[in-house]
């Protein structure tokens, strides 16, 4: 049964992210971040529209991430030296020095449903220093919070999130916080090489270079206008036009490419 709503935002972790040359991410151990009062991120991105023969032939949806708020009743000691670079000295301070550099890291949550909680983790994300403010006591003590503004980009392999769903195996959501998930193609990449064109009822052949390695299957988003061979990459111009073709990795639906083809009558 699926969840009908959400809640109660808890369970807030963070682990220090690190890129290789080749845009392989690793994660350095998950640790906690206690006192989570509220995430706040709003999709970055837009949808642009490509035209051809007068109309809106194609959308583009632009994933840009994700960028607001979290608020918690501290930031962990623990984050301020891991990501933000703080150090401590032999006294046992924490020192903040402007020449040190911010690291990357995922961010991972969970929200109440009333079924079952959904977890979730942010692949990339960077924090601002939180503010320095406070109040005096008064009549009663109110907690004062503390905030960072949070942006969340894609990894270079282009994931930008993953949750659990209803159907998620129950030895991963149990580990959820042991490790950073990453999925089998989590790592992997896919590019399209090859040309732009094709003439009508003629063929041309696409290659798709996986990081590190695997098998894709290509697709056609328009066959009216060009078909391609699932296991080639073949593709036969059928009509006059433009059509995209794609090669999503077999083994993980998210890793794919597209590419743009033009079918010529000549």
């Amino acid at each position: 049964m699926a969840n009908k709503v959400k809640y109660n935002l808890k369970n807030v972790h963070y682990a220090k992210l690190s890129l290789a040359s080749d845009g392989t991410a690793t994660y350095g151990a998950v640790k906690p971040w206690p006192g989570a009062v509220s995430l706040s991120l709003e999709a970055q991105g837009e949808v642009t529209p490509f035209y051809a023969d007068g109309i809106v032939y194609y959308q583009i949806n632009n994933n840009n991430g994700y960028s607001g708020d979290f608020e918690s009743a501290l930031v962990p000691e623990d984050f301020k030296a891991d990501i933000m670079g703080e150090t401590t000295d032999a006294n046992g301070v924490m020192i903040e020095n402007k020449n040190s550099k911010p690291a990357e890291f995922a961010l991972m949550f969970e929200f109440d449903g009333d079924v079952n909680s959904r977890r979730h983790v942010l692949y990339r994300c960077t924090a601002t220093r939180p503010a320095v403010s406070g109040q005096t006591t008064e009549e009663s003590a109110t907690p004062q919070t503390e905030s960072v503004s949070l942006s969340a980009v894609s990894l270079p392999n282009g994931l930008v999130k993953a949750s659990t769903s209803d159907t998620t195996a129950s030895a991963t959501y149990s580990g959820w916080f042991d490790a950073v998930y990453q999925s089998a193609g989590a790592n992997a990449t896919v590019r399209i090489t090859g040309e732009d064109s094709v003439v009508k009822l003629e063929s041309i052949e696409l290659e798709a270079i996986v990081t590190p390695s695997g098998t894709v299957v290509w697709s056609s988003n328009d066959t009216d206008i060009a078909t391609v061979d699932a296991s080639t990459g073949e593709v036969t111009g059928v009509a006059a036009g433009r059509v995209v073709i794609m090669a999503t990795l077999a083994s993980d639906a998210s890793v794919f490419d597209t590419k743009v083809i033009t079918v010529t009558n000549s």
